[in-house]
C-alpha cells in the first residue's frame, strides 16, 4: 500500500490557506490550476500562492479562499479532473464556528417501548445513518436510517419505531469526504470490547444503591479517603474471593484472615474510612474483555466514558450484567456507610485519531497550538477540548450519568489542570444540585498546555474553584521527601531532614499560612494530603531508599508517624491501599501495567502487619471523633494553632483556642521525626491519648513527657 504522506490530500490550513499535496508519480510536471467545488457545484479557481517539492510530491499552497460553510463537502479538481476531497476539520477549531452550534437536550440513543430517537452531535457531517442490530447477534443488521441535521444545533436525529431494547448500534458519519464508523460517544452500555453501543432500559437495572444507608456528610475535611482499583483489591490468587478482580469481588462480604482481621469490603468498613476512591471503572481500551489475564491496565486509557468496564463483570457480552454489577458494587459499599469516588479521565483519550470523538466530529473534541499541532499536556498523545460548548456539555452530562444512575458521591479527575474552570465549575454546580454532599478535587498541576494559564483548573487558580480539592503535592515532597524516582534518596521533614520544619509547619495548616512558603489554598477544605497514591512508588518503597539506615522496625514507627500526619493535618487525608500496612511494590515507580503481582493487595500480609492495621484504625477513629481535626477554613487555624520549636528540629502544634476544642482546654500534638527521643516540660497536667502504640485509655496525668524517637503523641488538658 501506498505510503499515505504521498497520496493526494488537500487541507484546509486557515480561513485563507489550502494546503494541497500532489504525488510526482502522478504528474511529474506539477499542476497549473486548482478549482473549487461546494457539493458538487463549481464555486471559483483558487490561486497558487506558492509551490514546493521534494522527491516524492509537490504541495502547493492556495489563496483567497471564499467564505467555506461547515457541514459541506468540498472538492479540489486539477486541470485533468482529478478530486482531491477538502478536509476542512480546521474549522471545528474556530470560535466563529463552533460557538454558533449548541444543543442544551438530551443525546445518545433515548431509549422508549415505542420508539428510540439518535441525537449525535456532529456540525461538520453531511451525513449520519444510524445501523441497529439485532439483540441477538451484533453482526446482523436489524435496520437503518439516516438522521436529519439541525443546521443551527448541529445535531443529527432520528426517531426509529418499535422496541429497540438489548440491540446494538453504531453511526455511519460522513465528513470530509470519508465515511467513518463510530460508537456513539454517549452510549450508556457497549458490546464485547466495545464494538458497539446498546440500547438499554435503565428500569430493568433500577435496583436500590442504599444511600439511606450513608452517614450524614457534613463537609470534605470530614472525609478520610482511601484509593483503591476493582481488579487490585480482589486478584490475589491466595484470597478468598468468588469474584476475584470483578466488580462483584466488591460485594463480597464474610472473609476474616487467620488472625481474624475482615477482608476486602468488610475491611474497609473496619478502618473507619468514609469515601472510597475506585480507579477508573468506566470502559477503557488496553485491556482484552475476551482474556483480561493476559493484560493488566490502571484504566487511564478511556473509550467509552458513560458505560461500565467489561473485563470487571462477570459476563462482559451482556450490557445490563456489566451495568447490574457495577451498580451492585456501589449499593455494596453504600450499605457499609462508604461513599464511592469514581476516578475520571476527562483530559484526554487513548488515541485520538481512532477515537469516536474524532470519527463523528474531527478536531472539535482536542485542543490544537497555533502551529496546528495537537497540544500534549497529557503526555498522552491529545487534550480533550473542555471549552469547546459541547465538549463542556459531554462532560458535564456525563457526570451527571454516573452521578444519577449509578449514585456516586465524588469525582477525582485526573490531571484536572488540563480541563478549564468554567467546565469544573459546571460540574460541580449540576452534581451538588443532585447531592448537596458531593465532593470533586483533583490533580491541579499545571500542565504544558496550549489553554491560557488563566483558564486552567490548576492549584494556581484554586481560588477560582473554591468548591474544589487538590492533591497537594507540597504537602506530600515536604513531609516525606521527593517522589520522583530519581530523587527518592532526598528526605522530608518526617524521614529525618528537620530543615523542612518551617514547610511542615505551613503543610499542616492545610498549606493556608505564609510560612515557608506562599499560601497555596485560602481554605484548608481544598488540600486533599497525601504521601502515596496510585502513581509512583508507596511510601514503603520510598522509606527503604531514602532511610536506608533505618532498621525494619524503626522503618514501620516512621511509617507509622507519617500516617499520623497525613491524618492529622489540616485539609482532607488520602490514603492509598496498603499504605497503612506499609505494602510494596518491589520498587516499581509506574505500575500501571506491572500485572496483579505488584499491584494487588496482598491479603496475606495483614495478620504479620495487625498492628500497623490497629494503629490506623484508631488514628481514623481520632481524626473523626474531635472535631479540631477537620478544620475548613483558614481564619479558625490562624485562631486556634500555633508551632513551637523543639530541641532536635522536634516540633509541638499547639492547639490554644478553647471555644474550638472541647472538650478539652488545650490539646498538643508533639512530632519527632529524629532518632533520639526528647523529654518536654507540660508546666501543667496533660493526658496522653494517642502515641505510637495508637490509642490510649489511660487516665494517667504528668506535667512532664517523653516522646519517644520517631514518633507523634497527642496529649490534653482538661
Amino acid at each position: 500500500m501506498p505510503d499515505k504522506d504521498y497520496q493526494f490530500k488537500a487541507i484546509l490550513k486557515s480561513l485563507n490557506l489550502i494546503e494541497v499535496h500532489i504525488p510526482k508519480s502522478y504528474n511529474g510536471a506539477g499542476c497549473t490550476n486548482f478549482y473549487l467545488y461546494e457539493d458538487g457545484k463549481y464555486i471559483k479557481e483558487l490561486h497558487i500562492a506558492s509551490k514546493n517539492e521534494n522527491s516524492k510530491f509537490f504541495t502547493y499552497n492556495l489563496d483567497e479562499i471564499p467564505e467555506l460553510k461547515i457541514g459541506v463537502d468540498y472538492e479540489i479538481f486539477d486541470e485533468r479532473n482529478i478530486v482531491i476531497q477538502l478536509n476542512c476539520s480546521y474549522l471545528c477549531r474556530l470560535d466563529k464556528y463552533i460557538d454558533r452550534t449548541y444543543f442544551d437536550g438530551e443525546l445518545g440513543a433515548i431509549y422508549s417501548k415505542e420508539k428510540t430517537i439518535f441525537r449525535v452531535f456532529s456540525p461538520l457531517a453531511s451525513y449520519v445513518t444510524v445501523f441497529v442490530y439485532t439483540k441477538e447477534d451484533e453482526e446482523i443488521k436489524k435496520t437503518s436510517m439516516n438522521l436529519v441535521k439541525d443546521e443551527k444545533t448541529g445535531i443529527f436525529e432520528c426517531e426509529v419505531e418499535g422496541d429497540l431494547e438489548g440491540c446494538s448500534y453504531n453511526y455511519i458519519v460522513k465528513v470530509n469526504g470519508k465515511y467513518n464508523e463510530a460508537v456513539d460517544p454517549y452510549a450508556k452500555a457497549v458490546t464485547r470490547n466495545s464494538r458497539h453501543g446498546v440500547i438499554v432500559d435503565f428500569d430493568k437495572v433500577n435496583i436500590d444503591l442504599n444511600e439511606e444507608c450513608l452517614p450524614k456528610f457534613n463537609k470534605i475535611t470530614d472525609a478520610v479517603i482511601y484509593e483503591l482499583d476493582v481488579r487490585d483489591f480482589t486478584s490475589q490468587e491466595k484470597s478468598p474471593f468468588a469474584n476475584k478482580g470483578k466488580f462483584l469481588g466488591m460485594t463480597e462480604s464474610g472473609y476474616k484472615t487467620k488472625k481474624g482481621i475482615p477482608m476486602g469490603i468488610d475491611y474497609l468498613e473496619s478502618l473507619g474510612v468514609t469515601h472510597v476512591q475506585i480507579l477508573p471503572f468506566y470502559d477503557f481500551c488496553t485491556t482484552s474483555d475476551d482474556h483480561p489475564q493476559d493484560t493488566y491496565n490502571w484504566g487511564y486509557d478511556p473509550l467509552n466514558y458513560n458505560a461500565p468496564e467489561g473485563s470487571y463483570s462477570s459476563n462482559p457480552s451482556d450490557p445490563y450484567a456489566r451495568i447490574l454489577e457495577c451498580k451492585k458494587m456501589v449499593a455494596s459499599l453504600h450499605a457499609k456507610g462508604l461513599r464511592v469516588v469514581m476516578d475520571v479521565v476527562y483530559n484526554h483519550v487513548f488515541n485520538m485519531e481512532l477515537s469516536n470523538f474524532e470519527a463523528i466530529c474531527p478536531n472539535y473534541y482536542f485542543k490544537f497550538n497555533n502551529d496546528g499541532t495537537k497540544s500534549d499536556g497529557s503526555f498522552c498523545g491529545n487534550e480533550f477540548e473542555s471549552r469547546h460548548l459541547m465538549g463542556r456539555k459531554f462532560i458535564v452530562d456525563s457526570c451527571v450519568h454516573w452521578v444519577k444512575n449509578y449514585g456516586i458521591d465524588g469525582l477525582r479527575f485526573d490531571l484536572m489542570g488540563l480541563i478549564d474552570i468554567q467546565t469544573i465549575n459546571e460540574v460541580y454546580k449540576a452534581c451538588t444540585a443532585i447531592k448537596p454532599d458531593f465532593i470533586i478535587y483533583g490533580e491541579g498541576w499545571d500542565m504544558p498546555t496550549c489553554m491560557p494559564s488563566n483558564q486552567r483548573a490548576n492549584m494556581n487558580n484554586a481560588n477560582l474553584i473554591p468548591n474544589i480539592g487538590h492533591f497537594n503535592d507540597r504537602f506530600r515532597d515536604t513531609s516525606k521527601g521527593k517522589t520522583n524516582h530519581s530523587e527518592l534518596y532526598i528526605r522530608g521533614y518526617l524521614t529525618g531532614d528537620t530543615n523542612y520544619r518551617d514547610g511542615f509547619k505551613h503543610i499542616f495548616a492545610g498549606s493556608t499560612l505564609p510560612i515557608a512558603f506562599p499560601p497555596l489554598f485560602n481554605d484548608p477544605k481544598q488540600s486533599i494530603n497525601y504521601v502515596e497514591c496510585h502513581d509512583n512508588n508507596t511510601l514503603y518503597d520510598k522509606l527503604k531508599v531514602c532511610c536506608y539506615d533505618d532498621n525494619e522496625d524503626e522503618l514501620f514507627r516512621r511509617l507509622k508517624l507519617i500516617n499520623a500526619v497525613v491524618l492529622l493535618s489540616c485539609g482532607v487525608p488520602f490514603i492509598h491501599m496498603g499504605q497503612e500496612i506499609g505494602l510494596s511494590k518491589n520498587g516499581d515507580h509506574n505500575s500501571y501495567r506491572s500485572g496483579d503481582l505488584i499491584n494487588q493487595m496482598k491479603w496475606d500480609v495483614l495478620d504479620s502487619r495487625k498492628d500497623l492495621y490497629e494503629f490506623f484504625r484508631q488514628l481514623v477513629a481520632l481524626r473523626k471523633q474531635y472535631s479540631f481535626f477537620r478544620f475548613d477554613d483558614k481564619n479558625t487555624i490562624e485562631q486556634s494553632i500555633r508551632f513551637i520549636d523543639e530541641s532536635n528540629g522536634c516540633l509541638v502544634i499547639d492547639f490554644f483556642n478553647e471555644e474550638v476544642l472541647a472538650p478539652f482546654k488545650n490539646v498538643k500534638i508533639f512530632i519527632n521525626p529524629t532518632k533520639s527521643k526528647i523529654n518536654v516540660n507540660l508546666y501543667d497536667y496533660y493526658q496522653i491519648i494517642f502515641n505510637e502504640s495508637g490509642s490510649l485509655i489511660s487516665e494517667f496525668y504528668s506535667q512532664h513527657l517523653t516522646v519517644n524517637s520517631l514518633s507523634l503523641v497527642v496529649a490534653v488538658k482538661k
